[in-house]
């Protein structure tokens, strides 16, 4: 090879790095013109999400052309500020003011993650720490998660004024089996998200406890627990969800008053504006529950961000 052909070889090199430089310099400028990890690219598709899902669903509801099967955005809209007003539309039997069924639905929830919580972590730290005890409940979970909750809901109904006195809980009603439904449904997933978490804490840190001399008070207090905490509140996250689900299951099946009995109760009258309302004021009570702990969870652990896997985006 001549030293002409190495030469335009060696331009040829330089073009070709040059268009990769600028190539690079193109994708990095459109990378920044949607920087996902802004909140105002955040809340831009946001809105953009939902104002695309309101057409779609304005698109439908024209196509169907009956209220009674898909109400339109506006008239949804609208009766979700005349039921925020209490202008209940007549029919509705026993259906209570807004700040009544919304204050039962969200007490219920409240109760029912509660317990959840005070029971699902310690169960799920147990089983998690101890070969045994994961030997002895684990079958029991496994089984017990894998029916259908529902189905339990008559079980729970007829048999918790027998076996818990009902001033335990029920200072404003019927309100026990309610929370029973909503913590059976919450209580599993966080015991099982605490089993997983204190399992897969790395031995290696154990180890150095032990060799420092730290108690198994002290391993849990300040090795297990900090470790695993990420997989615990991302349980408790999740189980704040089922809590509402059972919550709003609970009160359309057993309950006089709530989200739930309400928006059956609008079913029952074929008013499906009002339906939808308040299925729109569950999603958003829903939203908040679930978004709230998940900014809380980035702020506590934020030293969890640098194991996190890069996924599509500016990440």
């Amino acid at each position: 090879m001549n030293l002409k052909s190495l030469k335009r070889k060696w331009e040829r090199t330089k073009v070709e790095r040059r268009n990769l430089v600028a190539q690079e310099v193109i994708v990095e400028q459109r990378e920044s013109w949607i920087d996902l990890n802004t909140i105002q690219a955040k809340v831009i598709f946001t809105i953009v999400s939902i104002l695309l899902f309101g057409a779609i669903w304005e698109l439908a509801a024209k196509l169907i052309n009956n209220h009674v099967i898909l109400p339109t955005p506006i008239s949804s809209f609208k009766a979700l500020y005349l039921l925020i007003q209490n202008k209940i539309p007549l029919g509705a039997a026993g259906v209570g003011s807004f700040e009544s069924m919304l204050l039962q639905t969200l007490e219920i929830t409240a109760i029912g993650f509660l317990l959840s919580s005070a029971v699902g972590i310690p169960v799920g730290y147990l089983i998690g720490r101890w070969r045994a005890a994961e030997a002895i409940i684990d079958p029991w979970i496994n089984a017990l998660y894998a029916i259908p909750m529902v189905a339990l809901i008559p079980l729970l109904y007829f048999g918790s004024g027998s076996l818990i006195p009902v001033s335990v809980f029920d200072y404003q009603g019927d309100l026990l089996p309610d929370v029973l439904v909503s913590f059976i449904m919450t209580v599993f997933t966080i015991i099982i998200n605490t089993y997983q978490g204190v399992r897969l804490v790395s031995n290696s840190l154990v180890e150095v406890g032990k060799a420092f001399g730290a108690s198994e008070n002290q391993l849990t207090r300040h090795v297990v627990i900090p470790a695993a905490l990420p997989d615990i509140v991302a349980g408790m996250r999740l189980g704040l969800g089922r809590a509402l689900l059972g919550a709003i299951i609970a009160e359309a099946l057993l309950s006089t008053n709530g989200l739930g009995y309400t928006m059956l109760a609008f079913q029952s009258i074929l008013n499906t504006p009002y339906m939808v309302a308040t299925i729109m004021v569950i999603a958003f009570i829903g939203f908040v529950l679930l978004q709230t702990p998940k900014l809380i969870e980035r702020r506590l652990f934020k030293w969890k961000e640098t194991e996190r896997i890069k996924r599509g985006g500016n990440e």
